[in-house]
């Protein structure tokens, strides 16, 4: 029986209908592409939820791998609410679903038509609904701009989330918002001003001594665990604490790197941007803001394009066992001295290593599983070589399920605090967001590692690639010119590393390389297609 499937994906238009009370559209769309399809008698085989409103592909992960499954042939149609759904994006864009579907003979699915896009007449209908789409696109971004522009001249709030210090309000008879004080942050934005222009004790102690000082005094920013040096730069430096509005600080520019779009939000001048009076009150005054402008003018700015550069080979690769962070590179300002791998977390009592020694034993590992799984697979183990997979697999699975336990109660937790009034409505709405986003790909990444394990051993692992892959990477790594091309190999192999260290090599019964490294290997169906 041919396979179907569902694609959904929420517009604009439908999150403004939810606002008013129109109810969730998704799940409007899932129920009346089900009918649909019970009423045709169509098998449908998976259902692609886009839970993002991205312009392009590629910030659209679920059309990304609709795309992929479909150029296998997997669907004889897709089932959609309507052909914009697919895609808003650029000419490029659309040519590539276009193509997708046309050269893998795939149907495109609306309560209203269907698209066969091997039929002539269909294909163009097609090619004009997505032009017609993308032209109704510009045109409400255009008008939205505009209108956001407008607001702020006007002095009104419009950013999503209000800034420390503030709560985001309705303007009562008008449109729009603005922004309410919230006394006792306002009064810790007041210390940061005067701690940094003025200093304390005695001493300045710069961006590092005054995120030291608020973590120690227990004060909680409203996004984060602790306080950084980078969040206190973006508070010092942004005048809406003036009772001003600041909007195109930092707009989207779109270029072309190696054939490909990358989107960057560069810093503008004050004088490309709109700078308004806002219908806020102001928490600190304009001198004392000036103040603090020069003060951190003065200090050296960081080189250009530093946080795009991969630096570490291991970028994105280690993650530190005790608080699930992912480690990261700090570079020495001795010359003689190497980078560290560190876990950035503020209060985690993980212990850095050299970065060298870390890098030198994630290769000592892989030219380990070289020597094991050659030895197996001649000796024809294939039961003991699959086994190491599966309890892996099992290890990573009971893993992420504490994972999941853990965020599940944190969830509960956010709860009892909003009663006892803890968190704003605010705070609340903004936390339990990113609980929830963490918690869903979790749940995520634990169906994948079940259907991992269920899979049939002879789909586990294929060495007579997987092997030679290691191999060849062993073989090139010391002679690659840059980290990122080494990260890049070490990505196809190597699906994380967990990292433990107890105690420094400072200690006399301790070394530099006294560490725990467990690497948890990609699996070769994934890695090679």
């Amino acid at each position: 029986m041919p396979a179907y499937a569902i694609y959904l994906r929420k517009s604009r238009k439908d999150s403004e209908a939810e606002a008013h009370g129109e109810g969730e559209t998704l799940a409007r769309h899932k129920r009346i592409l089900l009918d649909y399809a019970k009423k045709n008698n169509l098998k449908i085989t998976k259902i692609y939820e886009e839970i993002v409103s991205g312009e392009s592909i590629a910030a659209r992960p679920q059309m990304q791998q609709l795309l992929a499954d479909a150029e296998q042939g997997l669907y004889n149609g897709v089932l959609v609410i309507e052909v914009e759904r697919l895609a808003r994006g650029d000419t490029i864009d659309q040519g590539i679903v276009a193509q997708t579907f046309k050269l893998s003979g795939t149907k495109i699915i609306t309560p209203s038509k269907t698209y066969d896009p091997n039929n002539e007449f269909d294909e163009e209908y097609f090619e004009f609904g997505l032009f017609m789409s993308r032209r109704e696109y510009k045109t409400i971004n255009r008008r939205l701009q505009r209108g956001r522009a407008a607001a702020a001249k006007e002095g009104k709030y419009i950013a999503s989330i209000a800034p420390y210090g503030y709560e985001k309000i309705k303007i009562p008879n008008d449109k729009g918002y603005t922004l309410q004080i919230v006394p006792e942050q306002a009064e810790i934005i007041k210390n940061i001003f005067d701690w940094y222009i003025n200093g304390f004790n005695g001493k300045k102690p710069g961006l590092g001594g005054i995120a030291k000082k608020l973590n120690d005094l227990g004060v909680k920013p409203c996004r984060h665990e602790y306080w950084g040096k980078e969040a206190l730069r973006d508070i010092i430096s942004n005048p809406v604490y003036t009772g001003k509005i600041r909007w195109g600080y930092r707009k989207i520019r779109k270029t072309a790197v190696d054939g490909k779009m990358v989107k960057s939000r560069p810093i503008c001048s004050d004088e490309n941007c709109i700078l308004s009076e806002g219908m806020h009150k102001a928490i600190i005054s304009q001198d004392i803001f000036d103040k603090a402008q020069k003060t951190l003018k003065s200090l050296p700015s960081p080189p250009l394009g530093y946080k795009k550069e991969i630096k570490s080979p291991l970028a994105g690769l280690i993650v530190c066992s005790k608080c699930g962070h992912m480690m990261t590179m700090r570079s020495s300002s001795a010359p003689d001295k190497p980078p560290y791998l560190v876990c950035h977390s503020r209060y985690c009592a993980n212990v850095s290593s050299p970065l060298p020694l870390v890098e030198k034993k994630v290769l000592a590992i892989l030219n380990n599983w070289v020597g094991e799984y050659k030895i197996k697979w001649k000796n024809n183990e294939q039961g003991v070589y699959m086994k190491s997979d599966s309890e892996i697999l099992k290890k990573t699975t009971e893993h992420i399920k504490k994972k999941i336990d853990t965020l599940k109660k944190q969830l509960d937790n956010m709860y009892d605090l909003l009663e006892q009034k803890v968190y704003t409505p605010e705070q609340f709405s903004v936390r339990y967001a990113a609980v929830s986003k963490r918690l869903e790909d979790a749940e995520n990444e634990y169906k994948a590692a079940l259907e991992s394990r269920q899979k049939p051993d002879g789909e586990s692992l294929c060495p007579e690639k997987f092997i030679p892959h290691i191999e060849q990477l062993l073989k090139v790594y010391d002679a690659l010119d840059s980290a990122a091309a080494k990260n890049e190999m070490l990505k196809t192999i190597i699906a994380k590393g967990v990292y433990t260290k107890e105690k420094s090599g400072a200690f006399r019964e301790s070394s530099a390389d006294n560490f725990t490294l467990i690497l948890y290997p990609k699996l070769p169906n994934t890695i090679f297609k």
